[in-house]
């Protein structure tokens, strides 16, 4: 058990965060079906870990990052001094020249070690994964295989691309790539190329933004400026078509958040000033106007509903819930330079400066 000394400065700031948001949240009335209630607040500078049961969240925030369960105890709590990937199952702390990365589980025992990768690690759909320094191959990994002499041995098999890789989502065994060059690449387990298409559109290709449904037959993407255009490929068979493409704007000059959502029959997507939602089975496209732009986007659980977090500027964010299709029904604003969202279950989780909080989502 790893304790640290308690410092009056980060309680006052964990105070702040939590009465802003207990002000709009817990204590304001809330629309109709919905309420949210506070669970625990926790301070990241005087938190501790401890041995830890159940259902673990991951998170990073600000300088720190780590494994949170649903009742509030850190199982990791770490002050991060370099690069951090981490998913529910694995996690690794790396800097720029590192040779040798050890990956942990979320009870901090190392899993495996990566020696001589030559890359950067990041794990999707169970599975770990190296993206190499120019970010032009990306290799699988298997913590089973024994190392050879030049440490390669755990490497399955590396594919190279025609350009940078922009984005990268995994399901049902296969590895979906966006690329500079307005690319997207669907690869196997075995590192075989099952997909590709440049369905940009626009005068300036590039991928953006993508994610794959969770039966690996659906790719929604986010792709090209002047315009920019959201884009949905499904799998008929052998072949894939492109079965809804909307145009959008001159759209977004950075990556953007695509995602499947309720059970995969939505699917959301970031636009300029605004929240996309495609209903797959609906065949039809909504968009609810923000404030700002999002920031951290949340999963979504079975009541219909996506939490997300918008920024208006440096310092000025607001959490906000949405009901689908396109019905803003919760806006919190709060004060602070980093943040973090996460919903486990009926748990939302969320966190700004150096402070972690979760809240019961409630349905009437």
């Amino acid at each position: 058990m790893v304790r640290f000394r308690f410092n009056k400065k980060y309680v006052i700031i964990a105070a702040v965060f939590a009465l802003l948001l207990y002000v709009f949240i817990a204590a304001a009335p809330v629309p109709e079906e919905t309420a949210l209630s506070l669970n625990w607040i926790k301070s990241l500078e005087t938190a501790y870990e401890k041995n830890v049961d159940g259902q673990l969240v991951p998170f990073e925030l600000g300088g720190y990052f780590g494994y949170v369960s649903e009742d509030g105890q850190f199982s990791v709590r770490k002050i991060k001094k370099s690069y951090v990937s981490l998913s529910d199952f694995f996690w690794a702390e790396y800097g720029a020249q590192d040779s040798d990365i050890p990956i942990k589980d979320p009870f901090n025992e190392t899993v495996f070690s990566i020696e001589g990768g030559n890359g950067y690690p990041f794990f999707l759909d169970s599975r770990s994964f190296i993206i190499s320094s120019e970010q032009n191959s990306i290799s699988l990994l298997d913590r089973n295989r024994p190392l050879s002499e030049n440490g390669a041995g755990k490497i399955v098999w590396t594919y190279d691309f025609a350009s940078p890789v922009t984005c990268v989502d995994a399901a049902a065994g296969f590895l979906l790539v966006g690329t500079l060059d307005g690319a997207i690449e669907l690869i196997d387990n075995a590192g075989r190329r099952v997909y590709f298409s440049e369905p940009s559109g626009s005068r300036v290709s590039a991928i953006f933004g993508c994610a794959l449904s969770a039966d690996g037959r659906k790719i929604a993407l986010v792709s090209g400026l002047d315009e920019q255009r959201f884009v949905l490929l499904e799998q008929f068979g052998a072949s894939w078509r492109i079965t809804f493409h909307e145009f959008l704007g001159e759209g977004l000059r950075r990556n953007v958040y695509v995602m499947f959502a309720d059970y995969d029959n939505k699917i959301v997507f970031e636009r300029k000033n605004a929240i996309g939602v495609y209903d797959v089975k609906l065949r039809k496209s909504y968009k609810a106007p923000l404030d700002g732009e999002i920031a951290s986007l949340g999963d979504t659980g079975k009541d219909g509903m996506v939490f997300f977090i918008t920024s208006q500027g440096e310092f000025q964010k607001k959490l906000i819930g949405l009901r689908f299709p396109d019905t803003i029904i919760i806006e919190a604003p709060f004060n602070s330079g980093d943040v973090f969202l996460a919903r486990k279950n009926d748990n939302l989780f969320v966190g700004g400066k150096t402070t972690l909080a979760s809240f019961k989502i409630h349905k009437k």
